[in-house]
């Protein structure tokens, strides 16, 4: 039988075929009783993608992504070598990756599937390690932001302060004199420079203070640089909890920073592939990047500019050149940034019951595609993990089943019934 593979160009299909594509579902055929499944699904993974992940809540997005995160682990070596998987965690959900999938044992049998789990490594707040290893949860590397990299525009931004107004004035000013003297700074210097500001009025100063000081007390801010080493192991599976972070605006100047970081040094190696390939050397020192983000529309809103904006425009738009993949895992794609939408170019949507939802993946359709999205959508038997999957490369849409997951998911809702309360 037959392979579907998607995101993947003719001239790519025919050079190699099925090598280096992920395993994440199969194809349904049929209506109602009489649809059945038939072809695998596969994904390309060694070209640069703009993914879009999205459903209704508890249709199964982040359940696809771990899919996906799981199929890249499974490349051969001299394959997975050249790819490196980021996983931003809003939610905490990711970490039980690590486990095999043993409750689903008999449906992994019938795909010819085994439990099996994930090599991992979790990145958790420095300041919030503790209260992982009290729930149990295995971490493997703390981080904490560096204060010193971001801008003041970037605090004015998660402060919802006006950059010219006379605090945001004031911020700048800080943040001006600080850097001209060092990058390594942590809180406590901005406050005492704040403070010590003898041209702002003091009630301003008490207001940046306050804010500064609140922020403090989360634990999470150091003076040290972010060190991307351990994330762009090649062939590493990183996944950064920030669940534990306070608020979005926390979680987007986290997002930003790494966001930036990702893109620099991927724009650098490039060019470092670019000159060796002109030596007819292939080495990669650096490898290509996978950034898949749950939550995506706090990160890049369609009605809001947050810390994590222009980072993410830039991955989006300049991203696949230097080898960076995007996945943005959203319930509410009409909230998603649109040059997010209009840069897709593969589209994997559970169950969407909104309107203005599915309005949003319309405007994703281009005019090759006559089919109506959400007769697409309830045209899908009522199985768990159904979908339907859209490739801009060979301009076809499959209605599909996402496969079991071999590694353990914590994402499913939580229920009050035990099981030994269960009824006998």
């Amino acid at each position: 039988m037959y392979e579907i593979v998607v995101g993947r160009t003719q001239d790519d299909l025919k050079k190699y075929g099925a090598l280096g594509t992920a395993y994440i579902g199969k194809h349904i055929v049929g209506l109602g009783e009489d649809a059945h499944t038939t072809s695998k699904i596969l994904l390309d993974l060694v070209r640069p993608h703009v993914m879009l992940i999205c459903g209704k809540r508890g249709s199964g997005k982040s359940y696809s992504a771990g899919v996906i995160a799981e199929e890249v682990a499974n490349l051969p070596e001299e394959l997975r070598k050249n790819l490196a998987v980021i996983i931003i965690d809003p939610m905490g959900i990711y970490w039980s990756m690590k486990s095999p999938n043993e409750k689903d044992s008999e449906l992994l049998r019938k795909w010819e599937l085994k439990p099996k789990g994930v090599d991992i490594k979790l990145f958790v707040p420095q300041g919030r390690a503790a209260e992982f290893e009290s729930a149990g949860i295995l971490w493997d590397y703390t981080i904490s932001l560096p204060a010193g990299e971001f801008s003041a525009e970037d605090w004015a931004i998660t402060f919802n302060i006006e950059a010219f107004s006379d605090a945001g004035v004031l911020l700048g000013r800080a943040i001006k004199n600080l850097k001209a003297r060092s990058d390594a700074y942590g809180i406590r210097e901005i406050i005492s420079e704040i403070s010590s500001d003898n041209r702002a009025e003091q009630k301003h100063k008490d207001v940046l203070r306050g804010l500064f000081e609140n922020i403090e007390g989360w634990g999470i801010f150091g003076k040290d640089k972010i060190s991307l080493e351990e994330m762009f192991r090649p062939g590493s599976i990183s996944v950064i909890d920030i669940s534990h972070y306070e608020g979005w605006a926390t979680k987007n100047l986290f997002v930003s920073l790494i966001s930036k970081k990702i893109y620099q040094a991927r724009l650098t190696a490039r060019k470092g592939e670019e000159a060796r390939s002109m030596l007819g050397e292939e080495k990669s020192e650096l490898p290509m990047i996978w950034l898949m983000m749950d939550e995506a529309h706090q990160f890049l809103p369609n009605d809001a500019k947050t810390t994590s904006s222009d980072a993410l425009l830039t991955l989006v738009k300049l991203g696949r050149e230097p080898g960076i993949s995007t996945v943005f895992i959203t319930q509410q794609p009409y909230k998603l940034h649109p040059d997010a939408l209009s840069q897709t170019d593969v589209v994997l949507s559970h169950r969407l019951t909104s309107e203005q939802d599915i309005k949003a993946l319309e405007t994703v359709m281009q005019t090759y595609l006559l089919s109506n999205i959400q007769r697409s959508i309830d045209d899908l038997p009522k199985w768990k993990g159904t979908a339907i999957i859209l490739d801009d490369n060979s301009e076809k849409l499959y209605g599909m089943v996402v496969r079991p997951r071999t590694s353990w998911h914590a994402g499913g809702s939580p229920i009050a019934i035990k099981n030994d309360q269960q009824k006998a």
